[in-house]
């Protein structure tokens, strides 16, 4: 993956990645990089310091280690300064490359970074062998993980996780994608909580980790990171945003909302931010404690 917003460079680096065999990918930010991973986790990462947006290189470099631990991360900026160096490869990158670029030195770099990802993905055969055809063994592992950071998250994780199977599955989505959707929920509150140490243990499909970035999309395109609106947003995505706004108006709290009330604002002043298929289908699953909500 090219993380860099100069189009000439990207060409020039896209030729250069190419010409020694690899698959490339584009991004113009650290957010639009981030929901790439989340879909495809490449094996190296090029990643310039300055973005637009509001996200450096650095930042990125964190999230890819968090939601792609076997990902390699490669430094390339303009900015010939040794605690820039230092910087990146402090939060995990593999090299740092100065522009303006020589190919031999880039090139260099990108084997390194080859190399290092495939000594990752060797390390973590043997904890995905275990869990390989066994979504519960994911399952206990994250929350494993929750229960070991405390402070509630585990409880709001398991409720979250809970309806927004249900939704699925009254949706008629596939095991798989309940599961998949599950792991969503309980993988969103590990990254939030910043326990990646522990979180990069569990092997989980690239499609939960590409749900758990998008659950702050919003069906009117006003959510982030990237602005996506309507069915752009995907499908499990659509499902935990309902879910997690649900569980999050009636959850244990002095100000918690009953169901009735929770399901009537969602349905009504926050209705442009949701799915109205998953809305309808929560109001169904709730019935008949909101059977008095209008149509």
């Amino acid at each position: 993956m090219i993380v860099e917003d100069q189009a000439p460079i990207v060409r020039l680096l896209k030729t250069w990645v190419e010409d020694e065999g690899e698959c490339v990918l584009a991004a113009e930010s650290a957010e639009q990089a981030l929901v790439l991973a989340a879909e495809r986790p490449p094996a190296a990462a090029l990643c310039d310091i300055n973005l637009p947006g509001g996200r450096d290189g650095f930042w990125l470099v964190e999230q890819l280690h968090r939601l792609s631990p076997a990902t390699a991360a490669v430094m390339t900026t303009g900015l010939q300064r040794t605690d820039a160096a230092i910087a990146g490869l402090y939060r995990g990158a593999v090299d740092y490359v100065l522009k303006p670029y020589t190919r031999d030195r880039l090139v260099g770099a990108l084997r390194r970074a080859l190399a290092e990802h495939a000594a990752r993905k060797a390390g973590q055969a043997a904890a995905a062998e275990g869990a390989r055809g066994c979504p519960a063994g994911a399952t206990s592992a994250l929350l494993a993980v929750l229960q070991a950071q405390g402070g509630g998250a585990l409880a709001l994780a398991e409720r979250v996780a809970g309806r927004a199977g249900q939704l699925a599955a009254s949706l008629g989505l596939g095991e798989q994608e309940v599961t998949c959707i599950e792991h969503a929920a309980l993988l969103r509150e590990v990254d939030r909580l910043d326990v990646h140490l522990l979180a990069r243990r569990v092997p989980l499909v690239g499609a939960a980790n590409a749900i758990a970035v998008a659950v702050q999309e919003r069906f009117d395109g006003a959510g982030f990171p990237l602005g996506l609106r309507g069915e752009a947003i995907p499908p499990g995505a659509r499902i935990l945003a309902v879910a997690l706004a649900y569980e999050e108006l009636v959850g244990p709290r002095i100000d918690a909302l009953t169901p009735a009330r929770a399901v009537a604002l969602l349905c009504g002043a926050r209705a442009h931010e949701f799915d109205p298929a998953v809305l309808g289908a929560l109001r169904r699953h709730l019935r008949p404690s909101v059977e008095t909500l209008p149509a």
